[in-house]
């Protein structure tokens, strides 16, 4: 048995929890004592009895047995059959249809695919009639870059008393950026924009890291829709992201706002299963759904469907409970990167620099090759074409191949 204001005192003497609150210590019990307000009826929730001198402990010995069998952090990733009707077409990350919204259209076996949803089934598509995809599928797994690491390569490359430690290459590419446009300030964002192939390129470079681009890209894309620009696709790398349009865009400065949280956010996310599956993740590791009983073991299948049920739940009758705080949390700091994005924007503010050209520049050049990669697919081309295009870029920026 214990005291909760004890239990409290012991848990943030711990370093990594000594910012929590007691309010949400209290939520964290009130949800281990019976799941909470919408669940409290249950008596599977019901894992803790108080007595009468306050005291809490745990209300049936079968609690121990389960949470002993399904105690741990770490949570599988799951991938998800992609279905065209009745056919399966194979097998995706889920990571990457966690950002999706219907009508965003993807690769995936050589097709072109338009996303429509995500059901007990798996990721339903249709065939897209589009011939290059609105967001490009990335190899997944990749650590993004840090902050300190993304502030030190700004220095670097804004210092041209560092560039003759570079390799000659290196040297000679960040010279012609410097004269065909202009380097990244040490404190602010350059936005290039030039129009090439009838289509018109917008690169930012953020020094953000992946997560954090391709969070900005899928908002932007929004905004971009919205204000009638017509955007086609995006990319994006740890430095930086490009996103191109049918339409020039000719300010930037109302693009990268902070607003664009309050805007385009929270619709972004209430239209993408993302705050669905990290909610299934939370509620695995907070024992809410055990996938192990003893002889048994839930199907991925199973604890999704259980997941979302409860989920929808909660959203509906309970909107602050603390697993849904924690699903959010951890989609903030996680894949999407929200707070090092918020940060970035506010941080730019004022500084941001916008140089249109004519042609592409040297910078750029990785992020049109980029492009490519995503967009083309093998089948159609011979294995020169990349090598082909790429020197197409390097001719025009100047460099050469």
């Amino acid at each position: 048995p214990f005291f909760a204001d004890k239990l409290y005192q012991n848990v943030i003497a711990a370093w990594p929890y000594r910012n929590l609150q007691e309010d949400d210590f209290y939520k964290t019990l009130e949800f281990v004592k019976n799941g909470g307000y919408a669940l409290k009826s249950y008596d599977r929730y019901a894992k803790l009895m108080q007595h009468k001198d306050g005291s809490y402990q745990i209300s049936h010995k079968k609690f121990m047995q389960q949470y002993r069998m399904n105690i741990g952090t770490i949570v599988e990733s799951h991938t998800l059959k992609v279905k065209l009707k009745m056919r399966t077409l194979g097998k995706i990350e889920e990571w990457f249809i966690n950002g999706l919204t219907q009508g965003d259209t993807f690769i995936f076996g050589g097709k072109m695919l338009c996303f429509e949803g995500v059901n007990a089934h798996g990721v339903q598509v249709s065939k897209a009639k589009d011939k290059t995809p609105r967001i490009p599928s990335y190899a997944g797994g990749r650590m993004p870059l840090s902050s300190k690491l993304s502030s030190h390569v700004r220095r670097m490359i804004h210092n041209p008393k560092d560039w003759s430690d570079f390799p000659d290459q290196v040297h000679d590419w960040l010279q012609l950026q410097k004269k065909k446009s202009v380097m990244p300030p040490k404190d602010g964002l350059l936005v290039e924009t030039f129009p090439r192939h009838k289509r018109h390129f917008m690169v930012a470079y953020t020094f953000a890291g992946r997560n954090a681009h391709q969070t900005l890209g899928f908002l932007l894309m929004r905004r971009l829709q919205r204000f009638g620009y017509k955007p086609l696709g995006f990319v994006a790398t740890d430095y930086a992201m490009s996103l191109w349009t049918m339409k020039p865009v000719e300010r930037v400065d109302h693009l990268f706002t902070p607003d664009l949280f309050l805007d385009d956010l929270h619709e972004w996310l209430q239209e993408t299963p993302l705050l669905k599956r990290n909610f299934r993740d939370v509620a695995v590791i907070s024992g809410l759904i055990e996938r192990r009983y003893p002889g048994q073991e839930k199907t991925g299948k199973q604890v999704t469907f259980n997941s979302d049920l409860i989920y929808d739940v909660l959203r509906q009758y309970e909107p602050d409970h603390i697993l849904l705080k924690a699903a959010e949390d951890d989609a903030r700091s996680g894949l999407i990167d929200l707070n090092r994005l918020e940060d970035l924007l506010h941080h730019i503010q004022g500084k941001i620099l916008h140089k249109k050209l004519e042609k592409v520049s040297p910078l750029a050049v990785p992020l049109m090759m980029e492009v490519s990669r995503e967009t083309i697919r093998k089948e159609d081309v011979d294995e020169y074409y990349l090598e082909e295009f790429e020197a197409e870029l390097l001719s025009e920026a100047g460099l050469k191949a």
